[in-house]
């Protein structure tokens, strides 16, 4: 299929059009973009890329989750520094397989996602590709002056904490895989996995709750899974992470698929990945009061072990023993334990 670029960009894009304020001067339409950024506030900026068959299939995914998912990824980036995200460039190549009204339903994705967490697209390109479609998103937000979150913060003697659940994504895709090979639809009881695998939330308001702390601890977004998070911050930090199996926390939905399938729903959790909830630690002292202020805007919190000195290691108490986690989850220049889609 023939692609006018121009007419195209206009189409896709026309949302956009003529978009100013609120720190933005000039939007989408020029060679770039201009915004202004309050003297007391830094910029966050954060970039990912989907590419077709590395982080998506079409069989597991319809063109508006992959523009949804995109912008979330990059979304969750900015919740883990503390921050709030604003702006988004979009840059799109298209292969040949995929048609106009395919590609506008993923900026419809794109555009939901962005409404959603008040972000504007100000930008971006589009080039075709001659195989596989790719989908590259940058975010730019803004957190105040020396108060980004780091994976680096992290102090012996605080807790490690996650929110929401973790492995709900890869049971999705797991399941989104059975049902492409079978052609069933998906059943009723595993739509809440569908939905964690294609329609993730980022975890904005508690990224910013915990960013408000008068003495934050480490933070990272589980997007390649929870033990290569957990380890990020364990080597950032140069502490030890030891983990209590049980108390991560597992929807009640994806630990019945995983009895179903015979399957781990642990493996999910620690390896899986695209979760994009918020990892991190705390100190002790604050676990009573964040806790609160997650409960109040709805975001389930659960604390999972504690930070010693010593490491980086990362170590997880299971059924009485102590044993290392791996440092695996999606890699995308090695084996991967969970492949995306």
């Amino acid at each position: 299929m023939t692609y006018d670029e121009f007419s195209l960009i206009r189409r896709w894009t026309s949302r956009s059009a003529g978009q100013t304020g609120d720190g933005l001067s000039v939007g989408i339409g020029d060679d770039a973009a201009v915004f202004s950024l309050p003297a007391d506030r830094e910029v966050v900026a954060c970039c990912d890329a989907m590419v077709e068959t590395v982080h998506f299939l079409k069989e597991t995914m319809n063109p508006s989750d992959i523009g949804y998912k995109a912008v979330i990824s990059n979304i969750s980036d900015v919740a883990a520094m503390g921050g709030i995200p604003k702006y988004a460039l979009i840059s799109i190549a298209v292969s040949p397989n995929w048609t106009a009204e395919e590609c506008q339903q993923i900026y419809d994705g794109i555009y939901a996602a962005c409404e959603a967490y008040g972000v504007r697209v100000i930008g971006g390109d589009t080039v075709s590709s001659p195989a596989a479609l790719s989908l590259s998103v940058t975010v730019m937000g803004e957190v105040e002056k020396g108060r980004a979150l780091l994976r680096s913060a992290a102090k012996p003697g605080q807790l490690v904490f996650v929110t929401g659940h973790v492995g709900g994504s890869a049971a999705g895709l797991d399941l989104l895989l059975q049902t492409a090979k079978t052609g069933e639809a998906v059943e009723e009881m595993w739509q809440p996995l569908v939905a964690f695998h294609q329609r993730p939330v980022a975890q904005v308001a508690a990224g910013r709750i915990l960013a408000a702390s008068a003495n934050p601890g480490a933070l990272n977004d589980v997007s390649d899974g929870l033990a290569s998070e957990l380890w990020e911050i364990s080597e950032a930090s140069g502490v030890c992470l030891r983990i209590e199996a049980e108390l991560i926390p597992v929807a009640e939905t994806t630990r019945m698929y995983a009895s179903h399938k015979g399957k781990d729903p642990l493996h999910w959790a620690l390896y899986g990945g695209e979760d994009y909830q918020l990892a991190g630690t705390i100190e002790a002292v604050e676990e009573e009061r964040i806790g609160a202020l997650f409960a109040q805007q709805g975001i389930p919190f659960t604390v999972i072990g504690r930070v010693e000195a010593g490491g980086p290691s990362v170590v997880m108490n299971r059924n009485s023993r102590w044993e290392p986690v791996a440092k695996a989850g999606f890699n995308h220049f090695g084996k991967a334990d969970a492949r995306k889609g």
